[in-house]
C-alpha cells in the first residue's frame, strides 16, 4: 500500500450520511489540499472522474447528445485507476437509465435522439424498451422507484433516491481497501453528493425536472 494513500485517508474527515448532514465538514479547498498529495497522474484522473460522474446539472441537450457520448467515451480511457472506472461506469448507467425513462415518459422513442445514452447498457435498454425496467430490474432494483417518481414529477424524491442508491455502491467501493485508493475514491464522490444534497432546493429541483421533461417533448 502506498504511504501517501495511508496519509491522505487519514487526513479526511468523517462524512455523514448525505441525508442526515447539515453542513460540508471539509472545504472543497481543503478536499483539493489533500488530493494534491497524491501523484499527480491520480489527482488528475480523479478530477477527470469528477467531471465525467459528479453530480452536477445535466451537460449539454439531448441534440448534441451524440458528441456528448463521444467526449465521455474519450475521457473514460485517459483513467486508468481501475476503481475510478467502475465508478465512473456505474454512473454512466445510471444516467443512462434515467435519460431512457425520461424519453419513454415523455412519449417518445431512442431512435428520435442519437447519442441519447452512454455506455454499454444502450443497446440493451433499445431492444427492451417496453419493459417497464428495461429488464434491469435485477441488476438496478431501484429503477422501477425511479420510474414513478419520475411520473409524478418528484424531483426530490428521485434524487435522493438516486443519491441513496450511489452513496451504498461508493460505501462498498471504500470497503475493499479502508486505507487506499478506493476509500479514497469513495470519499470524494460522497463528498460530492453532500454538497450538492445541501444545495438543493425543493422548487429549484422541480423546475429543473420540468426543463428536462420539456427539453424532450421539442427536440424533433
Amino acid at each position: 500500500m502506498k504511504e501517501d494513500y495511508y496519509t491522505v485517508v487519514a487526513s479526511l474527515p468523517h462524512l455523514p450520511y448525505f441525508a442526515n448532514a447539515e453542513r460540508l465538514p471539509l472545504s472543497r479547498l481543503r478536499l483539493e489540499q489533500r488530493l494534491r498529495m497524491l501523484d499527480a497522474d491520480e489527482t488528475r484522473q480523479i478530477l477527470q472522474a469528477e467531471f465525467l460522474a459528479g453530480w452536477r446539472l445535466p451537460a449539454g441537450k439531448l441534440e448534441s447528445g451524440g458528441k456528448i457520448a463521444a467526449q465521455y467515451k474519450t475521457m473514460l480511457q485517459s483513467i486508468s485507476q481501475p476503481v475510478l472506472r467502475e465508478f465512473v461506469e456505474y454512473r454512466l448507467d445510471q444516467q443512462t437509465v434515467i435519460a431512457a425513462l425520461r424519453i419513454r415518459q415523455a412519449g417518445r422513442d431512442p431512435e428520435q435522439y442519437p447519442g441519447w445514452g452512454v455506455g454499454r447498457l444502450v443497446k440493451h435498454i433499445e431492444a427492451h424498451w417496453d419493459a417497464p425496467d428495461f429488464r434491469l430490474g435485477t441488476v438496478y432494483p431501484w429503477v422501477n422507484e425511479a420510474n414513478s417518481y419520475l411520473a409524478a414529477s418528484d424531483a426530490m424524491a428521485l434524487d435522493r433516491l438516486l443519491m441513496d442508491t450511489v452513496w451504498r455502491k461508493l460505501s462498498r467501493l471504500g470497503d475493499r481497501r479502508p486505507f487506499g485508493f478506493e476509500a479514497i475514491t469513495a470519499f470524494v464522490f460522497k463528498w460530492d453528493i453532500l454538497q450538492a444534497w445541501l444545495q438543493r432546493d425543493a422548487s429549484a429541483a422541480k423546475q429543473r425536472f420540468q426543463v428536462l421533461i420539456e427539453e424532450i417533448k421539442h427536440v424533433q
